[in-house]
């Protein structure tokens, strides 16, 4: 996968960027968000793993399984950070995400990356539309999922049944494609007539 913006490049991690991938994993920010990014006390030659998996997972056209993409910058060629990926396995719906290296942050590389990639999505595989979770203490990334179109659908709250209790909230975004034609994206874009009025 390969896509060019202004100012990035995104595209499948290679195996000569594992030490690009291993300083995402254990930049500050990231382990503060998304400590198990990869794993929790990832290695190198594990990182070099992943990767290979990565690009395993892209040679076979595989849209569900989980991955990263490297956001590299198209004049220096540095990798500053990542994309992730897949079909998320509790609400069956595709989310991304983005991690960036603390030094790159607070310059738009993440909503322009993760835009990018949406729309190449999308419009690749006709899917309606991206989902973005994300913890609610988090409000670098609530401006980023903004900047890029996404919009707040919900703020939710998760009920343990295992533990009988209630989990942290999370914010759920989704952002439609733009050839999307559904009428009922978010609350309130159809007016409620009440119960039993169509009846």
């Amino acid at each position: 996968m390969f896509i060019e913006t202004e100012r990035l490049i995104v595209r499948t991690f290679r195996e000569e960027d594992v030490s690009a991938l291993y300083q995402i994993a254990y930049d500050p920010d990231v382990l503060e968000y998304c400590p198990d990014l990869l794993k929790r006390d990832v290695t190198e030659a594990e990182v070099l793993e992943f990767i290979q998996d990565f690009i395993r997972i892209d040679a076979e056209n595989d849209t569900d399984t989980w991955r990263c993409y490297a956001i590299e910058n198209r004049g220096t060629g540095e990798v500053m950070g990542c994309v992730t990926f897949g079909k998320n396995n509790m609400l069956n719906e595709y989310e991304i995400g983005w991690m960036m290296l603390k030094k790159h942050t607070k310059k738009g590389y993440a909503s322009e990356a993760a835009q990018a990639y949406a729309e190449y999505f999308c419009a690749a595989y006709g899917v309606d539309y991206l989902i973005v979770v994300m913890d609610t203490d988090n409000p670098a990334s609530y401006r980023a999922a903004e900047k890029c179109g996404f919009r707040l659908f919900e703020k939710r709250t998760v009920y343990d049944y295992h533990y009988n209790r209630y989990g942290d909230d999370y914010y759920y975004f989704r952002r439609y494609a733009a050839g999307c034609t559904r009428r009922e994206r978010f609350y309130g874009d159809v007016p409620y007539t009440g119960r039993g009025a169509d009846l």
